[in-house]
């Protein structure tokens, strides 16, 4: 939860670290020229924002929103505020991403066309730990938890709880390293 200006800061140096952006006018160069990396962190500043502005009730907080949702139609993706931590990775923005998790720990690494979705009721969502890796196509359903340092292999669906440092994958997904 990004209550102070100082942890807004924190939140941005880390996503950008995460996807490789410079600082300065060299991300603005980027973004013109439509480097996919600039374009992610693009959302996730503006993702980042509208926590601090939400969590600070200012009323900034609505401009935020409207210009989070906007830019989430432009690009395909939902994410809630105050659900995702730090160092957030997002190589690609051409597919869809659902990101609907009570919390998603730091240095995650999501890639296109993932879900992560609630099942049967709005309390029924995932928890997925640190340094999470969940590759194309995957989708994890319903209340479990994912450790940390796991890799979702493509196109999988995780419906069981994942335990730490593991590699699942199929349909249900199992452990397969």
């Amino acid at each position: 939860m990004i209550t102070t200006r100082k942890e807004l800061d924190y939140y941005i140096a880390e996503d950008a670290r995460a996807n490789n952006i410079p600082n300065g006018i060299k991300y603005y160069i980027m973004l013109v020229y439509g480097n996919v990396h600039a374009h992610t962190f693009r959302y996730l500043k503006s993702l980042r924002k509208y926590e601090y502005y939400y969590n600070r009730k200012s009323i900034l907080k609505y401009w935020y929103r409207f210009y989070n949702r906007r830019l989430g139609l432009r690009y395909r993706m939902a994410m809630f505020i105050n659900t995702i931590g730090p160092g957030l990775s997002l190589p690609h923005i051409e597919g869809g991403i659902v990101l609907n998790c009570a919390c998603m720990g730091s240095n995650c690494m999501v890639n296109i066309d993932v879900l992560c979705g609630n099942k049967n009721g709005l309390d029924n969502i995932p928890t997925i730990g640190d340094n999470v890796n969940l590759c194309p196509g995957c989708k994890i359903i319903g209340k479990v938890r994912v450790g940390n340092n796991v890799t979702v292999a493509p196109n999988a669906v995780v419906v069981n709880d994942v335990p730490d440092n593991v590699i699942v994958a199929g349909v249900p997904a199992r452990i397969i390293k």
